[in-house]
Parts: structure tokens; sequence; C-alpha cells
């Protein structure tokens, strides 16, 4: 069910019959010089939609929270970063007023890297106070399974580029794009680093990416979500609190 498209007596209806809802979270920032700027609000928007055919009645798909935390993309025009504690209490403050609303079981869909530490933070708040909680970081959760289609994967790489593509062939391209490998362990820090780590604003082989393999990517990991959502209502059936 989408938040965004019913009314007040609508909302009131599914009170008590549904108690999970899906909060997407992006981010806008660079990906490369071929991905779109909103690759990461994309990606889940699209993954929703297949999520709402198959469990759309028992799930109440949330607006997107668009804007997150970036600190390696940040030095990049087109990034635009908020810091990583107003992002965690937004978005702690939004599953708290879902939770009022009598959501017991919050999916947060992430499709940005930069936001897994803040949503690290909120969850860990959120089961204190008795919320079950599932956080998607797809493109680390099922690294593996997505190599067997796109073997090169990373920051608008072969398997982002892909998912992209897939969606609408206008927001990508991969001619010329070729591939990077980030130089340094993610483990150093110094001021503009993401620079050196990402010196065209992506990793991985985008060059490889294709439109067919990011609908074979959507198809494996649709299933591996709901796998995982069952499991989340699995906890809640045997008492989880």
């Amino acid at each position: 069910m989408d938040m965004m498209t019913i009314n007040l007596s609508q909302f009131k209806e599914i009170e008590g019959k549904i108690n999970t809802v899906l909060v997407p979270i992006g981010m806008i920032e660079a990906h490369g010089p071929h991905c779109a700027l909103g690759t990461d609000v994309l990606i889940p928007r699209e993954f929703v939609k297949r999520l709402e055919e198959s469990v759309g009645d028992r799930i109440l798909m949330a607006p997107e929270v668009t804007y997150g935390h970036s600190w390696g993309l940040a030095p990049f025009v087109g990034t635009i970063d908020v810091s990583s504690e107003a992002f965690s209490n937004y978005v702690l403050d939004i599953c708290k007023g879902f939770y009022k609303n009598g959501f017991e079981n919050i999916i947060l869909f992430n499709g940005h890297g930069g936001n897994i530490s803040s949503l690290d933070v909120v969850t860990e708040k959120l089961a204190d106070i008795g919320i079950r909680t599932l956080t998607i970081n797809w493109f680390i959760d099922y690294r593996e399974d997505i190599k067997k289609i796109a073997p090169d994967p990373g920051h608008a790489g072969e398997d982002e580029t892909s998912l992209v593509l897939a969606i609408n062939e206008n927001y990508a391209y991969t001619d010329g794009v070729g591939s990077h490998e980030i130089p340094l362990p993610k483990r150093f820090r110094f001021k503009d680093g993401g620079k050196t780590l990402y010196p065209k604003a992506f990793s991985g082989n985008a060059g490889k990416a294709t439109a067919e393999k990011g609908e074979q990517l959507y198809q494996m990991l649709t299933e591996l979500v709901l796998k995982d959502i069952e499991k989340l209502w699995d906890i809640e059936n045997e008492g989880g609190k």
C-alpha cells in the first residue's frame, strides 16, 4: 500500500491490520560521470514498486528519505551532504512517528553506503523502545549473489549502473566510462579523501553494465529481500520484542 496515495479514511482502515512499514532511504550525490545523481533514490524506488506487487497488502510503503550522509563523495559537486547527526535524528523521529501510528515493524531500505553507520545507531535506539527493525543495504547484504551477475560491483559500478539502466536507459551510460578500483582501504581518513578513493566519483567496472543485467539483478534481489522480510515476521511471530 502506497502511503502517498491513500487518504485519512483509508489509513484508518489499515489500523490494526498492517503493522509493517517500509521506508526507502537514499542520497543525492555524484555517481561518476555516467549515473544519475539520484541513483541511490531511484534504485530503492524501483525495489518498492516490485515489492508492492508481492507484499503490498501487508506493508505500508512510506515516502522516501531523499537526502543522506556522504563524507566520501562530499568533495564532488552534485553531492548534497547532510551531517550524520542531523540525518540520524531525522530518520529516528520518522520511525518514532510510525511507531506512534501502530507500526511495530520498520524496514529501512537503504540505497547509500554512507548512511549505514547512522542507521545502525537509529535501529539500536528503536530496538530499545520495542520496535523490530530490518535494515536492507542491498549492495552489501547480497554482494556475493550480485557478483554472480555483475562481477565488478561498486559505487556506480557494474551493479548500480545496470540497475539504473534497467529503470531508464536515459539515466546512465557506459560508453567510455571503463573501470576504477579504490586505491586505498576506506579505513584511512584525511581531508577530501574521497577524491583519492574515488578519483572519478565511482568504483567498479561500469563499462560492463547493461540493462539486461539490471533486470536480472532486480529479479534475484527482490526474492532475497522478500526472504529477509519473512524472517522479520518470523521474529515477530516467535515473540521477538
